[in-house]
């Protein structure tokens, strides 16, 4: 039951509920597990489950460490992965239910946290295997090139762990190019909290930043690294432990005086030296190839690692990555406080700069200035190139229903509205000059007639249904299981 200790914990529990499938080979040099990766999200979408490879082709070698990926793909995982008790294929349900339990984390307007604990080496399963010198090779375990055009093998899913003297810890999740056996990329944006940590040193004449590289750790560890829930100078690992309701289990680093999760499948421990060089390019979030560019890089001094280790990977762009939810419910409580009509606030995971609204609409032009409201909101972790308003009574989460309202309760004049120029982040494949989009606000609530709108606009069928007739639905659920035995 969650929360998970462990990767391997959450695997467990994911394939007890049918949501795990193992495979015996695969050849990744043929690029087989990333064609197979589409084909489930094509086929199953949400549905989709993870997998794990447990012997893999790379670099013409063939590897018995296990890969896994597409572990968090749908809501059921999400609200999984948080403690929700029942767990159902409902998406919509258990969007509500993972939301309504991330919220129970807040108090008074602040997440909870509670402080890691040390263990001991003897007690951390992370240091079964201990590597130093000749023997640290990176080259040893099937880092996934996802792409033929990405720039090389890469490691996803490092969560990053600095120190600084004036702001704390922080742990972030850094895309890294392997470049050779002890050397990899790490790339710091300059928007991230890893670049500001390099900057604090490079201000204090320091040569490098030590770093150490947690890879594979429990779920809410690793939602809080790859999501920028933590403020700067907040510790991430401490958020975590609120969010689990115990604290995470760390274990002093080998070569530094760094702490890291006991429970990692690896560790990798070094240095960030204060230069830069070429990386990438690499197949984005957005889901199209980026281009080369210039970032640190990690030189490794330590391996640890469990026994039999598992490599988790993301093939980043195939699927969406729904632990960002914590996310989305940070931004609608923020929002909330300015717009008390706020009901709902989605940002798709597959479908890159699109943000979704519901209000509670009362009076002409209100749809249109919670576009407005939106578009100049800064949202943690999202950018937003289109925001579709809706009626409260639209299913967010559901395309189907947000495309019936567009295509329904649209009319593109007057319930259309462009911005020619605002912020917008740079790997977007669609835009001219960095930083710079123009944007669109579509109000696809029922336009009153003081915004042009009919008279009357008549009922949604659906709507009707669950506001009259609710028990009919609660009785299909009830007797759902009937219904297909022979």
């Amino acid at each position: 039951m969650a929360p998970y200790e462990s990767l391997r914990d959450y695997a467990e529990a994911l394939e007890k509920r049918g949501k795990l499938v193992r495979i015996k080979e695969m050849d990744q040099d043929k690029y087989e597990a990333t064609a197979f990766h589409y084909k489930i999200i094509d086929r199953w979408k949400t549905n989709a489950p993870a997998f794990l490879i447990e012997n893999i082709k790379v670099n013409g070698i063939w590897h018995s460490v296990p890969v896994i990926g597409n572990l968090f793909n749908g809501f059921d995982t999400v609200a999984q992965c948080f403690g929700v008790e029942h767990i159902s294929d409902s998406q919509s349900e258990m969007y509500t239910a993972a939301t309504e339990k991330i919220m129970s984390y807040l108090v008074n307007d602040r997440w909870k946290t509670i402080d890691p604990v040390i263990v001991e080496k003897k007690d951390a399963p992370c240091k079964e295997v201990i590597l130093t010198g000749d023997a640290v090779d990176i080259y040893k375990f099937p880092w996934i090139r996802n792409n033929p055009d990405d720039g090389g093998q890469y490691i996803s899913t490092g969560c990053a762990i600095m120190e600084d003297p004036r702001l704390g810890r922080n742990v972030g999740t850094y895309r890294m190019q392997i470049k050779g056996p002890r050397k990899t990329g790490i790339n710091f944006t300059n928007q991230s909290h890893g670049y500001k940590f390099m900057m604090e040193a490079a201000d204090r004449g320091e040569d490098a930043v030590p770093v150490a590289v947690a890879i594979g750790i429990d779920p809410i560890s690793w939602m809080m690294s790859s999501t920028r829930l933590a403020d700067l100078g907040q510790d991430e690992f401490a958020l975590a432990g609120g969010f689990r309701g115990k604290p995470v289990k760390m274990v002093k680093c080998e070569s530094s005086n760094l702490y890291v999760p006991a429970e990692a499948e690896f560790i990798l421990e070094g240095e960030i030296p204060m230069e830069v060089e070429k990386e990438g390019p690499y197949g984005e979030m957005f889901g199209y190839i980026g281009k080369e560019t210039v970032t640190f890089y990690l030189n490794i001094h330590t391996i640890t690692h469990r026994k039999n280790p598992w490599l988790y990977n993301i093939w980043t762009g195939v699927s969406g990555g729904y632990l960002t939810l914590p996310w989305d419910t940070g931004n609608f409580i923020r929002l909330k406080r300015i717009m008390p009509n706020l009901v709902k606030l989605y940002t798709p995971p597959e479908t890159a700069s699109i943000v979704i609204v519901c209000i509670d609409k009362k009076f002409p032009g209100e749809g249109i200035e919670a576009g407005l409201m939106i578009l100049g909101y800064r949202l943690v972790g999202f950018s937003k190139k289109l925001v579709i308003v809706l009626d409260k009574d639209v299913d967010p989460t559901d395309m189907a229903r947000v495309m019936h309202a567009v295509g329904t309760r649209w009319q593109p004049v007057p319930a259309s509205l462009m911005v020619s120029h605002s912020f917008h982040m740079p790997i977007d494949p669609s835009i001219k000059e960095a930083f710079l989009s123009s944007k669109i606000v579509i109000d696809a609530t029922r336009q009153l007639p003081g915004e042009g709108g009919p008279e009357v606009f008549p009922a949604d069928n659906r709507t009707v249904m669950e506001e009259k007739a609710k028990e009919a639905f609660e009785l299909v659920e009830k007797n759902w299981g009937k219904y297909f035995q022979k």
